[in-house]
């Protein structure tokens, strides 16, 4: 019984060491208890406690290590956070750790494997077993339930070999991911029946399989669910925090505006589209009003949340109206998103598409950018497809047309040792120069998370060689300000320049980073300027024109000459030449 109670505080002594240096020590005493973890787990390597504490030792390294990441090191953590999440049957039953710690073990692996692995199968896998942890409660278990949706619907396949079972009701074996989509819809809204998460998921399901009178009808029932939440939150506001309806609320704004966009592609008429959206904004517009009544900072918040929902609201009932020709209605619904939020570039865009003429061309034709979040939303809803249809339906070449006029530009290309490709999409302009200049280094930066994702990914034709050495998911000129100064030999932006708009900062920063007599080359659409005209416009499609006078102003401002103007055909839109102009500036300070 003694030996039995010294080891117990041996334990808890241990367990405590290791917690004050994942808290407060410093670098020592954290490799002091990475030792001690270690030593323990070698004489005791079933002892769920020790690989958490040693998981989280080790996990503040990565979190620390920045671009030097040792892989080992990473799997060897995710593999802890599994052991802890999922103890191997030799865990003796009182060794196990609580429900809370063993799920947000596992959401902890997943999370790294999805995010610094890149291994979305492994990442899967995790989230499921967090689902089926015993004794989780509903909030935890939908929380897991949206993570393995999100990547099951970003997925193209499970791969071979894998084997999930949920509960015994789930078994997948090389699966669809769809079909294990929809296999963990039926099973979790048969556990939360009123869920309407469960519902919006599986209408995004059914969507992706091309059934579309069947995802309408199952954005129909979340949109029926959320609004029964929220009027029963307003009904029971006593016992409901305001923040927690305005959640409630929030949720039926956006399964409305999925619902009429289910409505449109089942063929539903414009009118039931429409009446989805006006139901939820007779809803929200009185809560909207009253938001002066809220001042704590949480209640704000969530708040702003809403406020941006409905802005989305008004573009999309703006959206509705101008397909079936009514303009001056739609013109309506996207001056209201704009008295709610100035600067949104979806707003922004559709007034440009129709009313260039007109009083509402004159008040947006001072935009010179359109907001991030905007452009980053425009490309996360088009990666999926974005090869497929810039190059083989809209015959996109600016990709090619830049790389061109770049090596031209090069008289001596094995000197070069670092390119910045911004705006990189999916890593066709990149390819082209890792595949010609396979000594290069070359960093990418994309606003759209999926576009990093897809460029990570992206290899060689040949040699199966990575395309880029790092991909980041900042904006272009924050991405160009990480490197020191003369250290990029060329920046490229193909079809980027023409959602960023001034590229005064761009081409402050290019200044900064390259080497002498360093290079940027980039695409620009063309369009008829007026004396009065900056040269700078937000066109009809949404995408800005620059002059050839205001590309050699602001080049010669910035320090730059423009060492080839070449006009080119850039895309087809339409059935119509997108006529614009690939540029190559060289620094000359």
């Amino acid at each position: 019984m003694m030996a039995n109670n010294q080891r117990s505080l041996l334990y808890y002594v241990l367990l405590v060491c290791c917690f004050t240096a994942v808290c407060f020590g410093d670098d020592d005493d954290v490799f002091k208890a990475i030792e001690i973890c270690k030593d323990k787990l070698k004489d005791d390597p079933h002892f769920p406690r020790v690989q958490y504490s040693l998981a989280q030792l080790l996990d503040a390294q990565i979190s620390s290590a920045g671009s030097e990441l040792d892989v080992s090191l990473v799997k060897e953590v995710v593999q802890l956070y599994r052991d802890v999440g999922n103890p191997p049957n030799a865990v003796e039953e009182k060794r196990i750790p609580p429900t809370k710690v063993r799920f947000e073990s596992l959401m902890r692996a997943a999370t790294i494997a999805k995010d610094v692995l890149r291994e979305r199968q492994q990442a899967i896998s995790y989230y499921m077993l967090a689902m089926q942890i015993d004794g989780i409660d509903q909030v935890s278990i939908l929380v897991a339930f949206e993570e393995t949706l999100k990547l099951l619907l970003s997925s193209t396949i499970v791969k071979q070999g894998a084997s999930i079972d949920i509960l015994g009701e789930i078994e997948a074996e090389n699966e669809d991911p769809l079909q294990l989509s929809l296999q963990l819809c039926n099973f979790v809204g048969n556990k939360y029946p009123n869920e309407p998460l469960v519902d919006e998921f599986r209408g995004a399901t059914l969507r992706k399989l091309k059934q579309p009178n069947s995802a309408y009808q199952s954005y129909e029932k979340a949109m029926i669910k959320s609004r029964e939440h929220y009027l029963n939150c307003r009904n029971e506001s006593q016992q409901n925090s305001e923040d927690n309806c305005f959640v409630h609320l929030k949720k039926f704004i956006s399964t409305s505006i999925l619902v009429a966009a289910a409505a449109r592609e089942a063929g539903i008429s414009f009118d039931d589209q429409m009446s989805c959206l006006a139901a939820a904004e007779n809803y929200a517009v009185p809560v909207l009003a009253s938001a002066q009544e809220y001042d704590d900072e949480e209640t704000h918040m969530t708040k702003d949340d809403l406020i941006s929902e409905m802005v989305e609201l008004y573009n999309n009932m703006g959206v509705l109206e101008k397909k079936r020709g009514s303009l001056h209605e739609a013109m309506k619904y996207f001056r209201k998103a704009l008295d709610i939020n100035p600067t949104d570039g979806h707003a922004i865009v559709q007034l440009a598409s129709i009313s260039s003429q007109d009083d509402d061309g004159r008040s947006i034709s001072h935009v010179k950018e359109l907001d991030r979040g905007y452009v980053a939303g425009l490309f996360d809803g088009y990666s999926s497809r974005f090869e497929s249809e810039l190059v083989d339906v809209l015959k996109y070449v600016g990709h090619e047309l830049v790389y061109k006029s770049l090596r031209d530009a090069l008289p001596n290309a094995t000197s070069i040792g670092t390119i910045v490709d911004l705006g990189c999409g999916t890593g066709l302009l990149g390819e082209l120069i890792a595949t010609d200049m396979p000594w290069v280094a070359i960093h990418g930066t994309d606003l759209s998370q999926r576009m990093v994702d897809i460029s990570l990914e992206r290899k060689t034709g040949s040699g199966g060689r990575a395309v880029y050495s790092t991909v980041s998911n900042l904006d272009a000129s924050e991405f160009l300000s990480n490197f020191d100064e003369a250290s990029v030999d060329c920046v490229v932006a193909s079809d980027v320049f023409i959602y960023i708009g001034d590229v005064s900062d761009v081409l402050d920063e290019c200044m900064k980073c390259l080497v002498k007599n360093g290079l940027v080359g980039f695409t620009v659409e063309s369009y008829e300027t007026t004396e009065a005209d900056s040269g700078l416009r937000l066109l009809p499609s949404g995408r800005f024109g620059h002059s050839k006078e205001y590309v050699y102003q602001i080049a010669e401002k910035h320090g730059f000459q423009v060492l080839s103007w070449k006009d080119a055909v850039l895309r087809q839109q339409a059935g119509k030449n997108v006529n614009g102009a690939v540029v190559i500036l060289q620094k000359q300070r």
